[in-house]
């Protein structure tokens, strides 16, 4: 596995949340923080800057996890959304893509090395099944 990656993970539902954050420090990575609404996740990437951040699409208070990426995205920080509405198309090249709800928690490793390697601008050799690059 490559070096650790210090992720921000954007989601609403609790229970979701946890188990994507247990997966993610399972396959060696650091959570940043967890937040379920547009102004806390724009705080905790400003108090810690992640390397990647993972985002709902539908958030708590009718935020809208696009309107997140994207903001992120103009902020230099890569993005993968994690939802059940994945949109057709990016908003922004560090917006990676997608990754539909319901999935498999032991494949984030995969996803996440996949979008590293994209984003360094190589294609990898398998793309998960879990996972729809833009």
């Amino acid at each position: 596995m490559a070096d650790p990656l210090r992720i921000l993970l954007v989601e609403d539902e609790a229970l979701v949340a946890m188990l994507v954050e247990d997966a993610l420090v399972l396959h060696g990575h650091v959570v940043t923080g967890i937040a379920d609404t547009r102004a806390d996740a724009l705080a905790l990437a400003d108090a810690d800057r992640p390397d990647l951040a993972l985002c709902d699409v539908r958030l708590a208070r009718g935020d809208c996890g696009r309107d997140v990426a994207t903001t992120l995205a103009e902020r230099g920080i890569p993005c993968l959304f994690l939802s059940g509405n994945c949109p057709d198309s990016s908003d922004h090249p560090l917006i990676l893509g997608c990754v539909a709800k319901p999935f498999h928690t032991a494949a984030l490793g995969r996803v996440i090395e996949a979008a590293l390697i994209r984003l360094h601008g190589g294609e990898p050799e398998r793309v998960p099944a879990e996972l729809r690059f833009y």
